[in-house]
């Protein structure tokens, strides 16, 4: 089954302009510095290029002099960019796209939850930590967010040789809304093919109770999913990862919190079910942690940790 993130709705249809906008916006997404331009033949190398802190280092020794390029951007919006951790040494060194949440509405690719202790987790290892934004309610729905995370995938992909990383082994994470859009792009991968994007390795989901909208919408539910996803049914299927799960979805691994009280490990597992049935991989791994901190304690020195690292290196 062939999904498309420009699909025809009753509302005013806002995703067919994210289609056109992303053709236009992968074309542009190569990172620029007018102060950096003339000084360098390659800015991907230089672009806004800082120093970790020294907090930084002082919690993550092994990143040694590792560097960060903040805000790349890969579309034309103020909130098309990302930044890109880079380890000191690396070759052909799998990358990591991470997904902030918020409820659609929030959160910020440079949120301490989000990035610090991932980055320094991963970037000790060798890998390239990517953390993103994306546009954000009321300024664009939960489908133009997807279709900016697939962007900037294909932005990832086409500029991962120039930081030593190798394309064919990215994973991509989320948590929370960010869960969402990663369960949902990872359902059905071929939604990314608009943007530009290729398939990815695997998906590491965080924490989202938001993976059958349908089932959500049609019970009691917290206010903020009428806010994102409205009263149209088509658009619930539309967005939701288990009704868009297909053949060619890829691996995942979805963490849940025992302590949720929207029963996301509930949710977890029957979209495991169904993502069987469709011969797709999907992993469940319940966490006694609360919904924040399956998100926050991530990249701590842990045994969770170690469990989320070692699903990505069976995929890689």
């Amino acid at each position: 089954m062939t999904r498309r993130l420009n699909t025809d709705y009753s509302m005013m249809n806002p995703l067919r302009s994210a289609r056109i906008f992303g053709a236009v916006a992968f074309l542009l997404a190569a990172p620029f510095n007018s102060s950096a331009r003339a000084a360098s033949t390659n800015p991907l190398l230089d672009f806004q290029s800082d120093s970790l802190t020294q907090s930084f280092r002082d919690s993550y020794q092994d990143v040694s002099a590792a560097t960060v390029n903040v805000d790349v951007p890969y579309g034309l919006d103020e909130d098309q960019k990302y930044d890109v951790y880079l380890p000191d040494s690396r070759s052909s060194a799998p990358v990591i796209v991470m997904v902030h949440g918020g409820d659609w509405t929030s959160g910020d690719k440079q949120d301490a939850a989000v990035a610090v202790s991932k980055a320094g987790y991963w970037v000790a290892k060798g890998y390239v930590f990517v953390s993103i934004n994306y546009r954000l309610l009321p300024k664009k729905d939960p489908l133009i967010q997807a279709a900016d995370v697939a962007l900037a995938i294909a932005s990832v992909q086409k500029n991962a040789a120039n930081w030593s990383a190798d394309s064919s082994k990215i994973v991509l994470m989320g948590a929370g809304a960010g869960g969402h859009l990663t369960a949902l792009l990872s359902s059905n991968p071929s939604l990314a093919a608009d943007q530009g994007a290729k398939p990815w390795t695997a998906a590491v989901v965080l924490e989202t109770p938001a993976l059958d909208i349908p089932e959500i919408m049609q019970s009691s539910h917290a206010a903020i999913y009428d806010t994102a996803f409205g009263s149209n049914l088509e658009y619930w299927e539309d967005s939701s990862p288990t009704d868009l799960l297909d053949s060619s979805g890829l691996p995942m691994l979805v963490v849940c919190s025992t302590e949720s009280a929207s029963d996301s490990c509930g949710k977890a597992n029957a979209f495991a079910a169904t993502a069987d049935n469709k011969g797709i991989s999907v992993t469940v791994s319940p966490q006694a942690l609360s919904s924040g901190d399956v998100n926050a304690q991530l990249g701590v020195a842990n045994t969770y940790s170690d469990k989320v690292d070692d699903f990505i290196n069976s995929v890689l």
